[in-house]
């Protein structure tokens, strides 16, 4: 298989797994994708960092993974980030 068509599968699987998520959720993953932090993640969704911490819990929950770094190489093989 050649390097284009394991990119491509790896944005359909990325793709298909982040709709298990809310939009705001989703909003979150695309944050965590730029880099940013909990903090700056309340600040630029309009929400308090606790919900950002829920969020992030949730994530992790919803799509079985143990870290943040793990949230944003989903982000980058959806193409959010």
């Amino acid at each position: 298989m050649d390097r284009v068509a394991v990119q491509a599968g790896a944005f359909a699987e990325a793709k298909a797994t982040l709709a298990a998520l809310s939009p705001r959720e989703r909003d979150v993953v695309v944050a965590i994708g730029q880099g940013r932090s909990n903090t700056e993640i309340a600040r630029a969704l309009d929400m308090t960092l606790a919900t950002v911490k829920t969020h992030v819990s949730h994530i992790l929950t919803k799509l079985s993974l143990d870290n943040r770094t793990q949230i944003a190489l989903l982000a980058h093989d959806a193409g959010l980030a």
